[in-house]
């Protein structure tokens, strides 16, 4: 006898519709243009990161290429410099112009700014192809906005076609990363309430420090040479990036330059400090120039002059006609976009955000692990917020300045000299500036320097041998405000000697308060 069995939802309609719907989420899971079917924002985090990270590695791979170019060009320039019997501020075999390290952090600087722009900007629109869990007709009509946009805030004109080329792989290169993630992304739930209370818990040290007004960039700076792990970063920043520096740099405020001008032109005029004058038949012809200058029209592009007065009459040239002929002004632009109109702001903010997210995913399988990561966190704010306190203590007491400058902690010192500078001698200045602490020697520098006293000479030949860069060229600042034989000499001598391009630019433009060096040569055809 033979025995059948009937299941019992053979025929059920909501099981029916059940198994269609799955179905159908697996055929457009399975889709080129799908999505995963799930809305977790951890997977949206992971891959906005993972997506970030490689536009960052393309706008490096762009940097290391222009900062390359560049670097020839400034060595060429440099040589003029040489052969015009004037002592460059970069020779042009130095390490910080042929040194792969060098190149590569200056690259780096590109790819950290303009390559989490461009990404920030995919991110903002990637919201509509996760809520919807596939992309859509709409969405490819907004990758050339993309495209342009990145192209735009990153064009340089020393490199127009890897420009544009470089912007518009940006959004390919992120939608492709993010999409390939979030395709292959599980269900996660996700407690939001939780979520929202620790990134609250994160952000408020943040906030406290603005709200009390202690997230100063000089405050930042400072609090970054207390330790030696930090300091390091530091020094490597202003090492690493300077090639990327002089890029984006006005011509203007670029501190040696080189105009080539027209045999046409019988006087010059002006020649402001750090300039070279190459008096020639053929501006064009000149590599290395910043500009060029002729009464007609050459075969480049070159500043016309129409009129019978002198090239540089009341410093036109550098004033008036150089930022119509910068080449990276957009380039410029588009970083000053990131720093300082709010979008660098949003980097912390996404952050924290994923921060608190991975805390609160890590709540479900242990909340004591979650609870340490937490309390670690904020133990790491706990030496500013003594720093905080104790401002407001001295603020309130200045009776108490006395105990701060003698105290055996490098924290109470420092906030004597940042709070009530006004308190210390000349005498104690010069103490200070022979501090252990580097921070504290940069304040007591900055401050004599601000007195502006002779007094001060032996303290600024000291502190051009200091070990913190910083230090050396606050020492420069200092020493051009003292016109004096032995403050140029210091300076002189910092300019040749010094390891350090950052410190030797300073040093040069201090040394052209006082005693300004230019050159006018003629080259024959």
């Amino acid at each position: 006898m033979q025995v059948s069995y009937i299941d019992d939802n053979f025929n059920d309609p909501k099981q029916m519709d059940l198994e269609a719907s799955e179905q159908e989420a697996e055929e457009r899971h399975s889709s080129l243009f799908s999505l995963s079917p799930y809305r977790d924002p951890t997977q949206w985090f992971r891959a906005s990161a993972a997506a970030t990270a490689c536009c960052i590695a393309l706008y490096t791979l762009f940097g290391f290429i222009l900062v390359s170019r560049h670097a020839s060009f400034l060595g060429v320039q440099m040589q003029l410099f040489l052969d015009a019997g004037m002592d460059p501020l970069i020779r042009p075999d130095d390490p910080y112009l042929t040194g792969f390290g060098h190149r590569l952090g200056s690259a780096l600087f590109f790819g950290c700014t303009l390559g989490t722009f461009s990404a920030m900007l995919c991110m903002a629109l990637s919201f509509m192809p996760w809520l919807k869990g596939r992309f859509t007709w709409p969405d490819a009509g907004v990758y050339p906005v993309l495209g342009a946009m990145s192209a735009y805030l990153g064009f340089s004109g020393e490199m127009p076609v890897l420009s544009v080329l470089f912007g518009l792989l940006s959004p390919a290169v992120f939608f492709f990363v993010w999409g390939f993630i979030i395709k292959r992304s599980w269900n996660n739930k996700l407690d939001i309430r939780r979520w929202l209370i620790l990134f609250a818990v994160m952000v408020s040290p943040f906030l406290s420090f603005i709200v009390f007004g202690s997230a100063t960039f000089e405050v930042i700076r400072d609090a970054m040479l207390t330790t030696p792990f930090v300091r390091g970063i530091s020094d490597f920043y202003y090492d690493h990036t300077l090639l990327a520096a002089h890029v984006i740099k006005p011509i203007a405020a670029q501190e040696q330059k080189v105009f080539a001008v027209s045999d046409e032109i019988s006087y010059i005029g002006p020649i402001p400090h750090g300039t070279l004058w190459v008096i020639t038949p053929d501006p064009c012809a000149v590599e290395g120039r910043s500009l060029a200058v002729s009464r007609r029209e050459f075969g480049c592009r070159s500043v016309v002059l129409e009129d019978t007065r002198p090239a540089n009459a009341a410093n036109r040239i550098i004033a008036e006609y150089s930022p119509q002929f910068e080449r990276n002004e957009r380039l410029r632009q588009g970083i000053g976009l990131f720093f300082f109109r709010g979008p660098i702001i949003l980097v912390p903010v996404l952050l924290m955000l994923w921060f608190s997210l991975f805390v609160s995913n890590l709540w479900d399988r242990s909340m004591l692990m979650a609870i340490v990561i937490l309390a670690g966190y904020l133990a790491l704010f706990s030496p500013a917020w003594k720093s905080l306190y104790q401002r407001h203590e001295l603020s309130g007491h200045p009776d108490r300045i006395a105990r701060y400058m003698l105290s055996e902690h490098e924290d109470k010192r420092y906030l004597a000299l940042a709070t009530l500078p006004k308190e210390f001698t000349d005498r104690e200045l010069i103490r200070f500036a022979a501090d252990e602490s580097p921070r504290v020697r940069l304040l007591a520098l900055f401050e004599a320097g601000k007195r502006g006293k002779e007094i001060f000479l032996d303290l600024y030949d000291k502190a051009l041998s200091d070990p913190q860069l910083n230090v050396r060229t606050r020492a420069c600042l200092a020493l051009g405000s003292i016109p004096s034989y032995r403050s140029k000499g210091l300076l002189r001598q910092a300019f040749l000697d010094d390891p350090s391009w950052y410190v030797r630019g300073y040093a040069y433009r201090a040394l052209g308060k006082m005693s300004p060096y230019a050159r006018i040569v003629k080259q024959e055809k």
